[in-house]
């Protein structure tokens, strides 16, 4: 059975609560099997990562990237959820701050705007999978002196 509009709402905030706590801990972030999918793609749009083609290809893969980085942790405030019920797909407007692990103190905030793409598994349970990621530009990523409007772009 499909998930309503407000379930869907509930069990994306829940995963962001549980992200928030165990993702980026090797010793925890298998907390998060009961969100994605054993073969989950994650897709992101911003070419410090290699762009929507490299990404990870399976959720082992995609964990990895989320605790190979000791030196600093991220947390999601979330603005807003929205939800395709009928297409299975949630959009989550995030403020995510990245802290240092080891002074706690912060050292960027950025909007992120994930597109998650929802399955229901063999088990009945939903399942994240499909990450397309986008983030905010801002310099040094943006070339400061690209003008896309006065290029015609």
């Amino acid at each position: 059975m499909t998930p309503g509009y407000a379930e869907i709402v509930q069990w994306m905030k829940d995963y962001f609560t549980t992200y928030n706590l165990y993702a980026q801990d090797a010793a925890t972030v298998h907390r998060l099997d009961d969100y994605f999918a054993p073969d989950l793609r994650f897709m992101p749009y911003i070419y410090i990562f290699g762009g929507p083609e490299a990404g990870h290809h399976s959720r082992e893969d995609f964990y990895h990237m989320l605790t190979s980085h000791p030196d600093d942790y991220e947390q999601f405030e979330v603005l807003d959820i929205f939800v395709d019920e009928k297409r299975l797909v949630a959009v989550a407007f995030l403020i995510a701050r990245i802290f240092s692990t080891h002074t706690n103190e912060l050292l960027v905030q950025k909007h992120y705007l994930p597109l998650y793409d929802l399955m229901i598994d063999e088990n009945g349970k939903l399942k994240i999978k499909t990450i397309r990621f986008f983030w905010e530009a801002s310099p040094p990523e943006v070339d400061a002196n690209y003008s896309g409007a006065a290029k015609g772009n």
